[in-house]
């Protein structure tokens, strides 16, 4: 079979599963397979695939339409400009946590910023962007005994020098911080079941379930954040398109907030200050 039929028996083969985007994946699943980038399969449309690529392609096709992630299957994801490596088990990275990052940045340019702890890591890519984008000492927590594993693995494959430590929240965590960050499970516990299929049977239900209101965890993060700040530092929380409003009321005790919302002007990111 050609690249190019291989590539037209793929959209069709992917054409009702609502979660998938055929064109674009069908093409990804190629080029890695082919190590090859996409330009190189317009440009050789007519090549044969050898046998045990065609088989390897089908594969990860067929996975795809059971709803497998394409992240599992491929075992990585880009974000900001870096490949992480994703296990199964672990949260899969998202475009829309670069806002997250950005707001970091700005917050380390605007203010004298040494350290930052973040709850949550899982696969790591907000610690380790934020260590090997600034200049910062960075530690990163999970209780989840598959995110340390993998957060491990992208420390080392992109050469960062983050400190991991297995906690709940900040059971574990000594010192204090100039910017704690989290971004914690926020999915209220029934609507879970109302999910697509890739995240609601594949994703890690640790990693979505924020309890009846979806607050659970920002409420036990906010309670104890004032021990682990430093005067006037930074807590930072990706939260979900709805839930701003009750966050400004949980934190407003201890906290001057703004929020900052991502490219598709929903509310994506809070930033409490520390009172004086």
């Amino acid at each position: 079979m050609i690249i190019k039929d291989a590539l037209y028996k793929g959209l069709k083969y992917l054409k009702d599963a609502y979660y998938t985007d055929p064109r674009r994946e069908t093409r990804r699943i190629l080029s890695e397979i082919l190590v090859k980038d996409i330009s190189y399969l317009i440009s050789h449309e007519d090549e044969e695939l050898n046998e045990e690529d065609e088989k390897t392609y089908f594969e990860i096709l067929n996975k795809r339409k059971l709803g497998v992630p394409l992240q599992y299957i491929l075992g990585k994801e880009d974000f900001y400009g870096r490949t992480f490596k994703v296990l199964e088990g672990v949260l899969i990275p998202r475009q829309d946590t670069e806002i997250s990052i950005e707001v970091l940045k700005e917050i380390v340019k605007n203010n004298k910023i040494k350290n930052m702890l973040e709850i949550g890591t899982g696969t790591g890519i907000v610690a380790i962007t934020m260590g090997l984008e600034c200049d910062l000492d960075v530690v990163a927590c999970d209780i989840s005994e598959s995110a340390i594993k993998n957060a491990k693995i992208n420390k080392d494959l992109l050469k960062s020098n983050i400190k991991i430590v297995a906690s709940n929240l900040f059971e574990n965590i000594q010192g204090k911080y100039d910017i704690i960050y989290s971004n914690p499970p926020y999915i209220k516990r029934e609507e879970i079941e109302n999910l697509q299929i890739e995240v609601r049977d594949y994703e890690p239900r640790l990693a979505l379930d924020g309890g009846e209101d979806g607050l659970y965890f920002y409420k036990k993060i906010i309670e104890d954040s004032t021990k682990y700040l430093n005067s006037k530092g930074f807590l930072v929380f990706e939260i979900g398109h709805d839930q701003a409003k009750d966050l400004q009321k949980l934190m407003k005790k201890h906290f001057i907030t703004k929020v900052y919302k991502d490219l598709n002007m929903l509310d994506r990111v809070i930033v409490g200050q520390m009172r004086e």
